[in-house]
């Protein structure tokens, strides 16, 4: 059904908008050259002459479209793609030249917040992008595409989004944001979401900033209409576990405060603590079986799955004569609640001899009586703890030396601690902890020989407990041709070690709703990446700008999940890990193992228009060439990414108080994966474009209001095709082949309200 609550709400700002006098407010345009990063070497510079292809998203562009996680600031990036997949709750994953999701590391002011584990199994994996401050705390995000393991480590194989917060202690103030998603067809769920921050002086040492964010979205079902098959039987779709665009009630709530302290003029010392909560309804078996004695001996899934975390940081920033320091303390905990164990290797064959010899279950195994000594039996299920814990030291020089050398120096210790109920499930002792330590020294310098040129060395070493050491080196170069052009370079490296529980030589998980066992493979290799980059530069002082960036990257040891037959069954083919009890089950375990290299290359664009002092136009595009080299998937793309994406905003600024944009997303090329097709025989998932139409109005100084039409023209995103097949007893089983791999939802309405005190 179609509602129509949303456009006169943007008819309105715009009606208003342009009536309005004009608000004297700050000019919002940024120049190229003007913005200052800290992410791609570790100290503040012009994003010109950073050694890395680095983007800035300003607080003004965050607030100018729906944002409820990281994915929503960095969707119109070049060179980034949120659209290969969504997990069971709907999450998008952000890649990053062609680099999936578990090759972005996530930083907080510098801080990693990736998980050293898996701690959401079972395509759960969106989640981890929605841990982050509150939008009204968040100053900017800058984003590295491509290898970043010199100054981060592992886990920055693809790419590092830094989110830098706000630091604002000298006088008290704050801002408030509330907005609201309507859609237009009520088989979408509408979402609700409230940001806040405040800060200030405590007394003449002391400053305090709190923080908080509250979202709430209802469910989304989006409906498929039935087809008839060649016998005029009448049949209803049936979707997966969070599949076909259909998500669930949720909410997410997070708060945090810092207490900074400045003892002297040079010195800082700030504690920060955040807490955040997802929540989300698995009451009718949405997400996961929801445990019950008909669908035995499947299990694994409570009524709610929620996920958790909190994060301690203790953070030293000094100012002295020979440069710059940082130390900070982090301790991290995230907990994925909700999740219960699945029957044992004798529970197992237990349930077989119930359901082989006891007279109701012969009788009828879906009877009550059948179904009652089940229940008795094995419900409840104990709870599954997973629970990923970490305590980081991280320590960094800023060194200038003369006028020509500045040295960056610094360590990274971590202890880290991973516990699952099912580690140890082989051998009757379940609940073990894997442990995760390593510790890193890393430097680099920043040399300038003449003026017009810097030349960024880099080395990393990192020593990993489990297993071994790992060097990162990088070189890079930029060289200032004139005041309006740029030109830099050079090769960094990236790894991403293996997790410590795919090492392990027993069961790590569970796949098939609890029956089918995952293992681990102690002979498996880090993944590693060589990039290689060439990029121009162009900045006008008309506020024209322009840059073309040409990338090449080797990925070897890619690790991929693959189901196979059990050891003793392939003459020791696959990994004799141990499998204790389980080796009697099924006959069949999913494993980890370095099969595929590729090579993935391609080229990104981007350019900002000042058409007049009112119009501009900003827009970019890439393009990537991935292809996997080796393994059993030779010759295919090595991920879903979009082969062509590109992203462009035409803006207009009618007056100081009013602007309005118009902004188009476009994806081609998207392959499908390895042996799929669809009806017609086609590798790729349908292009498309799509089109918002947003609206900014400055009421007052104080407060702005916001509105947007998401998918301007109506694209609908369940089309799909159908295919027959012949049972063999008259009648036929329908094959479903969708146009599209994400189920976005059709034209919807956001308003935003925002309000600075």
């Amino acid at each position: 059904m179609k509602r129509s609550l949303g456009m006169p709400i943007l008819v309105g700002v715009v009606a208003n908008g342009l009536a309005m006098p004009a608000v004297a407010q700050e000019n919002t345009v940024h120049e190229l050259g003007a913005v200052t990063v800290v992410s791609a070497a570790g100290f503040e510079q012009k994003i010109t002459d950073a050694p890395a292809s680095i983007s800035v998203i300003s607080q003004q562009e965050l607030h100018s479209r729906p944002f409820t996680s990281v994915v929503d600031a960095v969707r119109e990036l070049e060179g980034v793609d949120v659209g290969e997949t969504r997990d069971k709750t709907g999450q998008s994953t952000i890649s990053m030249r062609g680099m999936g999701a578990d090759y972005t590391l996530i930083l907080i002011d510098g801080r990693r917040q990736n998980n050293h584990g898996d701690i959401y199994p079972n395509n759960f994996g969106g989640n981890q992008f929605n841990h982050m401050p509150p939008l009204e705390a968040i100053e900017r995000i800058e984003v590295i595409r491509g290898p970043s393991s010199t100054l981060y480590g592992a886990d920055a194989i693809g790419g590092v989004i830094n989110i830098i917060t706000k630091k604002e202690y000298e006088k008290w103030g704050g801002s408030i944001n509330v907005s609201r998603t309507i859609q237009e067809y009520d088989q979408y769920g509408d979402a609700t979401s409230t940001d806040f921050s405040v800060s200030g002086p405590l007394g003449d040492q002391f400053g305090l900033a709190l923080r908080g964010s509250l979202y709430d979205q209802d469910a989304s079902s989006p409906e498929y209409d039935p087809v008839t098959d060649p016998s005029g039987v009448l049949q209803e779709r049936e979707l997966g576990f969070g599949s076909g665009g259909r998500t669930v009630d949720n909410e997410d709530t997070a708060l945090g405060f810092t207490l900074r302290w400045t003892p002297t003029d040079n010195q800082r010392i700030s504690l920060d603590y955040d807490d955040s909560v997802q929540t989300y309804d698995n009451s009718e078996s949405q997400l996961g079986t929801h445990d019950s004695a008909d669908r035995l001996p499947r299990a694994g899934y409570a009524q709610d799955q929620e996920f958790t975390r909190e994060q301690i940081a203790l953070t030293h920033e000094g100012e002295w004569g020979f440069g710059l320091s940082n130390v900070s303390l982090t301790y991290l905990s995230t907990n994925n609640e909700g999740r219960t164990l699945p029957l044992t290797a004798d529970e197992r064959q237990q349930y077989d001899d119930i359901v082989a010899t006891n007279a109701d279950c012969v009788a009828d195994a879906g009877s009550d009586a059948c179904l009652a000594v089940l229940g008795s039996t094995f419900l409840p299920r104990p709870e599954r703890t997973l629970e990923s814990s970490e305590l980081r030291l991280d320590g960094k020089l800023d060194l200038p030396i003369n006028d020509q050398h500045f040295v960056v120096v610094g360590t990274q210790i971590l202890r880290g601690e991973l516990e699952d109920g099912v580690f140890g499930l082989e051998s009757g002792d379940a609940g073990e902890v894997f442990e995760n330590n390593f510790w890193a020294l890393y430097a680099e310098d920043n040399w300038t020989p003449v003026e017009p040129f810097t030349l960024t060395a880099g080395v990393r070493y990192d020593n990993h407990e489990t297993f071994g050491d790992q060097i990162s080196p990088r070189l890079y170069g930029v060289y200032t041709l004139s005041p309006s052009w740029t030109v830099k370079g050079g090769v960094s490296t990236g790894y991403k070690t293996p997790k410590t529980i795919d090492l392990y030589d027993g069961i790590t998980g569970f796949g098939g709703q609890g029956t089918r066992p995952w293992v681990g493979n102690p002979d498996l290799e880090p993944e590693t990446s060589v990039n290689s980059e060439i990029a121009l530069y162009w900045e006008s002082p008309n506020r024209h700008s322009a840059n073309l960036t040409v990338f090449h990257n080797d990925f070897k040891d890619k690790i991929v999940r693959q189901d196979s037959a059990l050891c003793s069954a392939t003459g020791g083919q696959t990994p004799c890990v141990d499998l204790g009890d389980y080796d009697t089950v099924d006959g069949i375990v999913t494993w980890p193992m370095n099969v595929d290299e590729a090579v993935i290359q391609g080229v990104e664009v981007a350019g900002r228009y000042q058409i007049s002092s009112r119009w501009s136009l900003r827009a970019n595009y890439t393009y990537i060439d991935s292809e996997q080299t080796s393994g059993e998937e030779k010759g295919y793309s090595l991920t879903g990414t979009a082969r062509h994406m590109f992203n462009g905003t035409l803006d207009w600024q009618t007056t100081q108080a009013f602007a309005m944009f118009l902004t188009v997303e476009g994806r081609q090329d998207r392959f499908r994966g390895f042996g799929s097709t669809d009806a017609s025989g086609g590798e790729y998932w349908k292009n498309y474009e799509i089109y918002h139409l947003g609206a900014r109005l400055a009421l007052n100084k104080s407060v702005t209001l916001h509105a947007r039409i998401n998918n301007l023209l109506d694209e609908d995103f369940t089309s799909y095709d159908v295919g027959f097949v012949d049972d063999g007893s008259g009648g036929y089983d329908v094959e479903y082949y969708d146009d599209y791999n994400n189920k976005d939802a059709r034209r919807n309405f956001w308003v935003g309200l925002q309000a600075t005190f």
